[in-house]
């Protein structure tokens, strides 16, 4: 027996409740096909505002290593001339 998508079942049950049993096979086709079409368009919105929030996540994340990376490069500049001031101050006291 072939297990039915929940999807599936949901637009049979929505061809049931609109149409009734006494529509023809081919209204029954037509609303069936658009509202798989219309699952198909939601699955495709769903999937693009993944890779939208996945894109500003990783955004985020670079500008925070941006930041990082642009603090270290600060620290690293001044770094000799703190090691200067202290070395200075560990001779004078000497």
């Amino acid at each position: 027996m072939k297990k039915i998508a929940p999807s599936e079942q949901v637009i049979e049950d929505i061809v049931e409740a609109t149409l009734g049993e006494h529509a023809s096979a081919r209204e029954k086709h037509v609303l069936r096909e658009t509202l798989h079409g219309l699952v198909r368009l939601a699955k495709v919105e769903q999937v693009a505002d993944i890779k939208a929030n996945v894109r500003r996540l990783a955004g985020a994340l670079e500008t925070q290593s941006a930041r990082r990376r642009a603090k270290a490069i600060l620290m690293a500049q001044r770094l000799p001339g703190l090691l200067e001031q202290a070395q200075q101050a560990f001779e004078f006291k000497h």
